[in-house]
C-alpha cells in the first residue's frame, strides 16, 4: 500500500478507509446471500447449461468449501445454452448488471472471460482449460436480489 498510496495517507483517504471497514461486513453478508440465491435461480433456469459456485450442493467443492468457510463468496460463473441464448445478446441486455473487467465492488459485474482475460488464447486451448464462448463471470453486488433476477430474465429473452 505504501508504494501505491505513499508513506501516508491524507486524512480523505483515510476517512473513506475507515467509513468502508465499518460497512465491510454486512456488504460482504449481502454479496453472499444474493450470490447463493442467484446461483440457485441459475443452476434451475431452462437456458443455463452448468453454474459454478461453491455454495451449490451440487457443487464436487461444496463439502470443502463448507468445511472451510463460512460463507461462499459473491463470485460465480455460469455457461450459458448458446442453443437458446446469445451470449453477447444476453451481455448487451442486462441493465442492472454491468460489463466489467474489473470484478469485485459493491454493483453487480459481470465479464465474459473468452473475450476479455483469456481472448489472447487460443479457441482451443480455452476449451481444454473450461473456458466456453458461453462463459461468463458474475460479480454479485448488493442490489435487491429480485431485482438482479429480473434483469438476467430480461436479458435471457432479449
Amino acid at each position: 500500500m505504501a508504494l501505491s498510496l505513499g508513506g501516508s495517507l491524507n486524512a480523505a483517504t483515510c476517512a473513506l478507509l475507515e467509513r468502508s471497514l465499518k460497512t465491510m461486513a454486512i456488504r460482504v453478508e449481502r454479496q453472499t446471500e444474493n450470490a447463493g440465491c442467484l446461483a440457485r435461480f441459475l443452476e434451475g433456469h431452462g437456458s443455463v447449461r452448468r453454474v459454478y459456485y461453491p455454495g451449490l450442493e451440487s457443487s464436487p467443492y461444496h463439502g470443502l468449501a463448507k468445511s472451510q468457510m463460512e460463507g461462499f463468496g459473491a463470485m460465480l460463473s455460469f455457461e450459458l445454452d448458446e442453443t437458446k441464448v446469445d451470449t453477447n445478446r444476453f451481455v448487451r441486455g442486462l441493465r442492472l448488471i454491468k460489463p466489467a473487467v474489473s470484478l469485485g465492488g459493491v454493483e453487480s459485474t459481470i465479464c465474459a472471460p473468452a473475450v476479455t482475460s483469456h481472448a489472447k488464447i487460443s479457441a482451443g486451448e480455452r476449451q481444454k482449460i473450461g473456458i466456453t464462448d458461453s462463459l461468463l463471470r458474475l460479480s454479485v453486488g448488493i442490489e435487491q436480489i429480485d431485482d438482479l433476477i429480473k434483469d438476467i430474465e430480461e436479458a435471457m429473452r432479449s
